[in-house]
């Protein structure tokens, strides 16, 4: 199916002119074109050890990465560290309304300066008592009189470019990079601007090793396309396979789905009650009453506008139905994945585990709308869940436990079945699998550059 084809189909635009309640704004009333073409992508690309140590070269030194939330460094002095494959970058609160990032490794013998995450007031090297202060200059080398040479050299930290949105910490380990942070972003400022991300604190925070190259467990969050099979019980409420696909520019692309909706045979027959029942007890939405004359979706969305904004403390009846109740999964390149509005208030993060190819890290932030009279609150810990154990056990992730679990088993199970194939390349779709052609084009643009 062509795009001009799936364009006729519904898009947010028309679903929030159905719901007549709010105007179609902005980012929400466009359908972008594309075509990334219906090359088969390479199996080489998530099994090689090559293909890893290229991106670790190549890409990985040189991108904007979000690197932790800004309530996890509040205060002045706030640290924590941020891995990426073998490399430790301290992101830290110099000021307030200030963070630098330093690599972590003295420039001594390149000890390594902190561990985790904690407070300072400098940052002192435990093996030989070198110290800088939080804005990375030099306060002391031991014994000075036998490093003659340190006297015409800078001494002070190396910093890595720092940026900050939506409430996150971006990094760039590049300090000659040329591109700057806001033309990184793309339209993503523009499209979070009705309801910024920074409205929200970090409610829960969650991490898990899980088997596989890092590219194979994010691309099991990256299409709506194995919503059928894989969540059946979101089907029935849920316009999955009428999702809609976008890409904006180089680093931004964009999947939404009218996640609240009588979408099959049983449930068209329902009752706005009925079918307001079926789905708190099929997927875990909140039981609600619906008033006469009212829908179910439209009575969901003035309960989640008005406890939002209650938390808030600011009036959000500007914002339309799809914003309060429906999935709309941003990507910014190269591993960001944050959703737009209350639908699935959730972000993403995915990167590989230390140096190896075939084990990540997937983590997940629970996000819930913050009192904006009041600084960012600090994030809670991140909770560490043990290989062995599924999400389901996690309370904290309450409902999303066992949608988590289910895609679990879709990354285990294509990590196993990558070692097995005869293929050489992966069949994707043209349409709702592009966002995955899209980002592997970038990370082409990458090692092209450095290989040249």
């Amino acid at each position: 199916m062509s795009n001009k084809e799936k364009a006729k189909k519904p898009t947010l635009a028309s679903r929030m002119a159905e719901d007549q309640l709010r105007p179609v704004e902005g980012a929400f009333a466009e359908c972008s074109k594309f075509d990334m073409g219906t090359a088969d992508l390479s199996v080489e690309r998530y099994i090689s050890r090559s293909f890893h140590e290229r991106e670790m070269l190549a890409m990985w030194p040189h991108v904007w990465q979000m690197a932790c939330h800004e309530g996890d460094i509040p205060e002045v002095g706030d640290y924590i560290t941020y891995e990426i494959g073998n490399r430790s970058f301290i992101v830290v609160r110099v000021a307030e309304g200030e963070i630098k990032s330093y690599p972590n490794a003295c420039l001594h013998r390149a000890m390594r300066l902190v561990k985790g995450q904690g407070k300072a007031g400098a940052f002192t090297c435990p093996f030989h008592g070198w110290s800088w202060g939080l804005d990375g200059c030099n306060r002391r080398i031991t014994e000075d009189w036998d490093f003659p040479q340190t006297c015409e050299r800078n001494m002070n930290l190396p910093e890595a470019r720092v940026g900050t949105w939506g409430g996150f910490v971006f990094i760039n380990p590049d300090a000659d990079g040329k591109e700057s942070f806001e033309d990184w972003l793309g339209v993503l400022p523009a499209h979070f601007k009705r309801l910024p991300l920074e409205d929200f604190r970090v409610a829960v925070h969650v991490a898990r090793i899980v088997p596989g190259n890092w590219k194979v467990a994010m691309e099991a969050f990256i299409e709506s396309y194995h919503v059928m099979p894989t969540h059946p019980q979101s089907v029935p409420v849920s316009e999955y396979a009428e999702t809609q696909y976008d890409i904006f520019d180089r680093n931004v692309s964009r999947l939404a789905t009218v996640s609240v909706a009588q979408a099959s045979g049983i449930t068209r027959k329902m009752s706005q009650q009925e079918f307001a029942d079926y789905a708190a007890k099929g997927t875990g939405r909140e039981p609600i009453q619906v008033p006469d004359g009212m829908t179910y979706r439209s009575a969901l969305a003035d309960q989640r506008r008005q406890a939002a904004a209650a938390a808030m403390g600011k009036s959000l009846d500007h914002l339309n139905d799809v914003e309060l109740l429906d999935a709309i999964e941003y990507f910014l390149f190269p591993n960001f994945m944050p959703w737009y509005g209350m639908g699935l208030p959730i972000v993403y993060r995915f990167r590989p585990n230390k140096d190896n190819h075939d084990s990540c890290i997937m983590e997940v932030y629970v996000m819930t709308p913050r009192n904006l009279a009041e600084a960012m609150p600090r994030a809670p810990a991140v909770e560490w869940l043990p290989e062995d154990k599924p999400f389901v056990e996690c309370a904290a992730l309450g409902r999303l436990g066992p949608i988590f679990d289910q895609d679990y088993d879709n990354i285990e199970g294509v990590w196993m079945g990558l070692q097995s194939t005869v293929m050489k390349g992966l069949v994707l779709a043209s349409y709702q699998e592009a966002r995955i052609r899209h980002y592997h084009s970038r990370i082409d643009d990458f090692i092209n550059a450095q290989e040249k």
